[in-house]
């Protein structure tokens, strides 16, 4: 048995010309997987990542993003207390950009708005908060997000000095939801988890165990990603709209939509009033808003500039400021009255 273990030991050092050796990796995870210290190796590039994104359709839709909120209590991390739910935001935001689906609004400009309101700017933000900040800054939707879960493991195993492996292990979880900044309504609410693992060996004592820094980041990331598939594609099958910001002269109506969203000179649109606000009976909570009446068609002259467009109308009359619009996926029909 001594003998053996000597064999091994010197094919070991052999192996590892007495040093030491790291392989750190990420490992995708989705909550319809297996659990998520399990699971394979996730090794696609970005431009893999690109090819699996979901088809878009329409406009995209204007939101904005709040800080999230960490509810994991993972103190070790960053070097302050908000730099956990700070990577997270971050890594969203990115997110949302680059997949082709959104106009984000700067952070900054949301949170100065939200300050002048006295609102707050944190994952916990509520509905009704988040329908009035949306108003306030021509959003569509606000994106809210907590931390659920972020933990470390480590575990060492080997023969004394003569040989030492350590694996260490970061697993993430996020929640986030989309919420509607005009009728306060949870579009959806996606989780996704990530993990990343890091394994070290030493032999003979061939100097220290090395350290992966950038796991904790990475598990992070790999699950503000996970999540983010979901909510690209979900996002998606909501319909775009937005709002008649002001109606001017010479049959000109103005809405809160511009170049920036992909909205086509030409495209025609529906003009609905909205209803009474419609209370959850329980907790006496806005959760939405009755359809009224449709008000009559527009149809885009032009783009004033990334924010602003112009339209005509093409049937009805009696267009108000704050009417939503939406984009009619049908041939604008003749001008005539409004429907009731």
């Amino acid at each position: 048995m001594y003998i053996k273990t000597l064999i091994t030991l010197a094919a070991l050092t052999a192996t590892i010309a007495g040093g030491c050796a790291t392989d750190s990796r990420a490992r995708k995870s989705d909550d319809d997987e297996d659990s998520p210290r399990h699971r394979k190796v996730d090794t696609g590039s970005d431009e893999e990542e690109t090819a699996r994104a979901p088809k878009l359709h329409g406009p995209k839709k204007r939101i904005g993003i709040v800080d999230f909120d960490d509810a994991s209590h993972y103190a070790s991390w960053g070097g302050h207390r908000n730099a956990l739910a700070e990577t997270a935001r971050d890594a969203a935001t990115e997110a949302l950009v680059k997949s082709g689906a959104f106009v984000v609004i700067e952070r900054e400009q949301i949170a100065q708005v939200l300050k002048e309101q006295g609102l707050g700017m944190t994952g916990a933000i509520s509905p009704q908060t988040a329908a009035k900040a949306g108003k306030l800054l021509g959003l569509q939707a606000l994106v809210t997000g907590k931390i659920t879960d972020f933990d470390e493991d480590q575990k060492r195993k080997g023969f004394g000095a003569y040989y030492q492996e350590s694996t260490r292990t970061f697993h993430a979880r996020i929640s986030l939801r989309m919420i509607d900044a005009t009728t306060g309504e949870i579009w959806l609410a996606e989780s996704g988890e990530g993990a990343a693992d890091s394994k070290s060996t030493s032999v003979m004592g061939g100097g220290q165990m090395s350290v992966d820094h950038t796991l904790g980041k990475r598990a992070l990331y790999m699950a503000v990603r996970n999540t983010m598939r979901k909510v690209v594609s979900k996002s998606d099958a909501k319909p775009w709209s937005g709002a008649v910001a002001k109606v001017g002269s010479g049959g000109k109506i103005y809405i809160t939509a511009g170049s920036d969203i992909g909205l086509s000179v030409g495209a025609t649109l529906t003009v609905r009033r909205m209803g009474p606000e419609i209370t959850d009976p329980t907790t006496g909570q806005v959760i939405g808003h009755e359809l009224g009446r449709t008000v009559g068609k527009l149809q885009v002259a032009d783009h004033l500039n990334e924010k602003l467009s112009v339209c005509v109308s093409t049937r009805g009359a009696g267009f108000s400021n704050g009417d939503l619009v939406t984009l009619d996926a049908t041939k604008a029909p003749a001008a005539g009255d409004a429907e009731d």
